[in-house]
């Protein structure tokens, strides 16, 4: 099928991805494959009123295109990735570094209020660490392991995990305690203080202070592609922190594949090696690759979300 055109009759699922700038969208079938929604830009620092227009934009956006390719007069739910802390079981934002003027919101109520003819189609929020490791199981690089550990790579860590089928969840729907690990004690800070945006480009500052910091991690993954030997060093440093991090909770749950996706991930082939050589300690090492879906993992993810518990 040509995922831009969809299928007629089809019951679809309205899948949203919420990043720090732009909301991606997607319908989602029975079928399983995906119809791409243009985003839409959301500012997360904005105030409230302007944070749910983009939210409520963007599933106006999804009903008419569910409209279009389907012919049908609804779609069947939302399925929503939200970064956290937030409270996914009962729709409450719980942030305050960024989507602040949210904080304390139902935005099931919110935007059933804003879109009435959405006030009978159920909307279910799952953590994007979360859909992430789901929609690759799914659909994606996990697909027939039992054991997978998803990792999210970007101005920080998001680390979940799937066991039998089974998202490892706490109270409020976020990655258990165990497999978050982004605060945990590393080396006289915490894991995000080396396994980073952030720490790479610091790591890298320090050995070229000249470095412009708004070129990010894609200017030193170029350098290190160049052949810059401190680039590489870099890189490879922090594929070895990445594997002293991951090898406790890959050896816990006996994870059978580790899949990364972000904006880090990109410059996968700059770390593997020394990532691999630190996870080849333990007794059965797990698979490790880049996630297969690219940017519509939690799109895939929040529609699985969803139907999983759909009542």
């Amino acid at each position: 099928m040509d995922e831009r055109n969809g299928i007629a009759g089809e019951r679809y699922v309205l899948a949203l991805d919420i990043g720090g700038t732009f909301i991606k969208s997607g319908l989602i079938g029975n079928s399983g494959d995906v119809v791409e929604i243009r985003p839409v830009t959301v500012d997360s620092n904005g105030a409230m009123e302007t944070i749910i227009h983009s939210f409520s934009s963007a599933v106006e956006a999804g009903v008419h295109k569910a409209r279009e390719v389907s012919g049908l007069a609804e779609i069947d739910g939302i399925g929503i990735a939200m970064p956290g802390p937030f409270d996914y079981n009962r729709g409450i934002s719980l942030m305050t570094h960024k989507f602040a003027s949210i904080y304390g919101l139902d935005l099931s109520a919110e935007l059933h209020k804003r879109l009435p003819e959405t006030a009978s189609v159920p909307v279910r929020f799952c953590h994007d660490a979360n859909a992430f490791v789901i929609g690759e199981t799914w659909r994606g690089a996990g697909e027939g392991f039992s054991h997978v550990i998803g990792v999210t790579l970007g101005t920080g860590i998001g680390v979940a995990a799937s066991v039998e089928g089974e998202v490892l969840v706490d109270a409020l729907g976020s990655p258990a305690d165990e497999v978050s690990l982004w605060n945990k004690p590393y080396q006289g800070g915490i894991v995000e203080d080396s396994v980073s945006s952030r720490a790479l480009l610091a790591r890298y500052r320090a050995c070229r202070p000249a470095y412009d910091a708004s070129n990010g991690v894609k200017g030193i993954a170029e350098a290190a592609f160049r052949g810059d030997a401190e680039a590489r060093a870099v890189f490879d440093q922090f594929g070895e922190d990445l594997g002293n991090v991951l090898m406790p909770l890959a050896q816990q749950l006996a994870a059978q594949i580790i899949i990364f996706g972000g904006q880090i991930a990109k410059s996968f082939d700059l770390f593997e090696m020394s990532l691999k050589a630190v996870l080849q300690k333990m007794k059965c090492p797990p698979l490790v690759c880049v996630g297969k879906l690219g940017g519509t993992a939690q799109l895939y993810g929040a529609v699985s979300w969803w139907r999983k518990n759909d009542p």
